[in-house]
């Protein structure tokens, strides 16, 4: 009865697509129902607004990254926390037992997407298609947090050299102190930029075409700890996420 009165409130009665996955998953799992219940006003607001079907596929990436974290008992999620006024947070905040919460973005890289023109469109066009991804959320991460971004890919393959090589062009444009990249992304100048790139603890990448590809930051002040990494990485792993 529950996950039909969530369906009927969410959805206001109507139908849409995002209606069977949501169904199945409320229906396996007590901790995504108690999620739904909680974010209720936040998840309808979202399916309200979303319309076309790339912005329904990234709502579906987002709730089904909800529901696969959820089946961990050892983690706790917290739907966009408001951190600090007039500033974006992360999609969530998770929290791994009581001791250690991180924050993580969900992204998907669309299949209509290009390369900026301050990156390469050469062999490392898909690459760095996802680090523009990563360098426009990277105003999002918050200090003193392991901050992660999950990259879904629903056709190209990708590989963890690919995202290294993109990664580390993505440092050189910023230690050149380009003018137009930190104009596209935001940033004052080199000092800004690294001081939001070093937030970045690792990417993740999956998808239906692609396995489940990790990418940890060298850089990252604030790397994800080994037993929590272990929890994540094997709750990601456990589905696809096409509709």
């Amino acid at each position: 009865m529950l996950t039909e009165e969530l369906l009927t409130r969410l959805f206001d009665g109507k139908a849409h697509i995002l209606i069977p996955p949501m169904q199945r998953w409320l229906s396996a799992s007590r901790p995504f129902t108690a999620f739904v219940k909680t974010f209720q006003d936040k998840i309808r607001k979202k399916i309200r607004v979303t319309q076309d079907p790339e912005t329904i596929l990234d709502l579906h990436l987002e709730l089904e990254t909800a529901y696969l974290l959820l089946q961990e008992r050892a983690l706790n999620v917290s739907y966009e926390p408001q951190l600090a006024e007039k500033m974006r947070s992360p999609d969530f905040a998770v929290t791994f037992t009581t001791s250690n919460t991180f924050m993580l973005e969900v992204t998907r890289l669309r299949t209509n997407s290009r390369p900026s023109e301050d990156l390469s469109s050469g062999p490392g066009a898909i690459g760095d298609r996802l680090a523009d991804a990563v360098c426009s959320k990277l105003g999002q991460f918050v200090q003193q947090h392991s901050n992660i971004i999950l990259v879904g890919v629903d056709a190209p393959e990708i590989t963890q050299e690919d995202i290294r090589a993109a990664m580390l062009r993505v440092q050189q444009r910023a230690e050149r102190n380009d003018p137009a990249f930190f104009e596209r992304y935001r940033f004052r100048d080199r000092a800004d930029f690294f001081q939001y790139y070093q937030r970045l603890s690792e990417i993740l990448v999956r998808g239906t075409h692609v396995q489940f590809i990790a990418w940890v930051n060298p850089q990252a002040k604030y790397p994800v700890p080994g037993r929590v990494r272990t929890v994540l990485y094997r709750s990601l792993q456990a589905s696809d996420w096409a509709l």
